[in-house]
């Protein structure tokens, strides 16, 4: 019994114990970090993270936290900080990295509340930012105030990025410090980012975090033609060649894929559907014949989200001709921003595009970005650390039958380069909104005007940030 005792005494010590954490005035704390970064206008395409990177070092100077800065150009910034855990290096767990963005999309639409000052209204917090990804900031940011104040709690360092140029590919933010400065990844195996979600639903709620993203390709469609004066009306016109282009591509059926990766959310989701969204996804995942597994699958596609799990996109989104009225050049042309799933073949998808064409030699297709590969992939399965940690925060906040539901973002975003350098990185964040017509919502989103977060939905997510790592913490 003795030794019962000194084993229970020892555990007590050099286990971190947590004592109540101050919720509401962190949630306070934090929606004040919020409201101060919307005042910054950080949109792109001329960011300066510089102001909002010296708001973040003035609270942290404040703290007496050390931090670090690096400026590609003069107005643009990356700080970085590292808690350090008083551990000896043997007996240290794994370096986690919270990393968030300070740049945000431009200012575009018709927006009702002012977009680069926070409006709180109807318990939503309106502003560019909010929800992509200054919130993400604000939550860290306190949390690297608390655990600075709390470092015995620490049995691992904690590492926090606060970057620059995400929206316009991070060759200022992520790129540039992993390339420059690589020492500050050192230790570092997890990593907490954008790119999730959560689904309240009567079945079951869902956390969607993001384990993979898709690939980034850029084609441009380019419509070859005459040209002339408006005036003489030529039949040999570069516009309707291109119409007649997009078209044909707005006809083409890209194939639909199935990986056991994607095959496990599916398995998830399942779960929560009814009868017969079930009986469609079981078709999709069990299929008797091919035809069935195409019928199911363009059932499913008609939520456009969860297409983007089993299907590459093409959308025109830029489109070039003449500026003057009263000429036709002999070009038009349409940029094609293609979005792959981490199993598709770059090469064999162009060139199934270009054979569309091949009997029209005015159509010219030619690659303007491409993804770098090896692409990163999915993993099957999933028990470590950070996914546990998640799981058990998730029950802690939404209920103990919420299920961690593991899939692909459509969107890019840093996860992906720090996939690449072997950080095993998922993507979270706030509730997703969904309308009556069990569409999501695509009033105040990221990107969108009036770009809002709802106040219970942040706290949400900062709790989800921190019981992460207090089981992280714990471990």
């Amino acid at each position: 019994m003795k030794f019962l005792n000194l084993f229970f005494i020892l555990c007590f010590i050099t286990m971190p114990i947590f004592a109540e954490i101050p919720l509401n005035e962190l949630h306070e704390e934090a929606k004040q970090h919020l409201i101060n970064l919307i005042s910054f206008d950080t949109t792109q395409p001329n960011p300066q993270e510089i102001h909002a990177a010296r708001y973040i070092y003035t609270v942290l100077n404040k703290n007496k936290i050390d931090w670090e800065i690096y400026r590609p150009q003069k107005n643009r910034a990356n700080l970085a900080i590292r808690l350090k855990s008083s551990l000896p290096n043997k007996e240290k767990k794994p370096a986690v990295l919270l990393i968030s963005h300070l740049d945000t999309a431009a200012i575009q639409g018709d927006w009702t509340m002012p977009p680069v000052k926070a409006t709180i209204k109807d318990g939503k917090i309106y502003g560019r930012g909010s929800k992509d990804a200054k919130n993400y900031a604000a939550i860290n940011l306190t949390l690297l105030n608390y655990f600075a104040k709390n470092k015995d709690l620490l049995n691992r360092d904690l590492v926090f990025l606060f970057t620059a140029d995400e929206e316009a590919g991070s060759e200022m933010g992520l790129k540039y410090l992993i390339e420059k400065y690589p020492k500050i990844f050192n230790g570092v195996v997890f990593a907490i980012n954008e790119g999730g979600g959560v689904i309240l639903n009567q079945k079951q709620n869902l956390l969607f975090a993001e384990a993979a993203s898709k690939m980034y390709l850029d084609i441009l469609l380019t419509a070859n033609a005459s040209g002339g004066n408006s005036s003489q009306g030529a039949q040999d016109n570069a516009i309707y060649k291109l119409s007649q282009a997009l078209a044909k591509l707005q006809d083409y059926e890209l194939p639909y894929k199935l990986t056991s990766f994607t095959r496990k959310f599916f398995e998830n989701i399942s779960k929560t559907q009814d009868q017969d969204a079930q009986t469609t996804i079981n078709m999709l995942l069990n299929p008797p014949e091919e035809k069935y597994f195409k019928q199911a699958a363009a059932i499913i596609s008609e939520d456009t989200f969860l297409q983007t799990q089993i299907q590459d996109s093409i959308t025109p989104t830029i489109l070039t001709s003449s500026e003057e009225a009263n000429t036709v050049l002999p070009q038009a042309s349409a940029l094609l921003n293609c979005r792959l799933l981490p199993s598709t073949n770059p090469q064999e998808f162009f060139n199934k595009l270009t054979q569309l064409f091949e009997n029209d030699e005015d159509i010219i297709l030619t690659v303007k970005e491409q993804p770098i590969l090896p692409f990163p992939q999915p993993k099957d399965n999933f028990n470590d650390e950070l996914y546990l940690s998640l799981e058990n925060s998730a029950k802690k906040i939404y209920g103990q039958d919420t299920k961690v539901l593991l899939g692909i973002s459509p969107a890019s975003s840093e996860s992906e380069i720090l996939r690449r350098h072997g950080i095993l990185t998922y993507g979270i964040g706030p509730r997703f909104f969904i309308t009556q017509k069990g569409d999501e919502d695509k009033t105040g989103g990221p990107h969108q005007a009036d770009e809002f977060i709802e106040e219970d939905s942040f706290k949400e997510q900062f709790n989800l940030t921190l019981y992460t790592l207090e089981n992280l913490l714990k471990n």
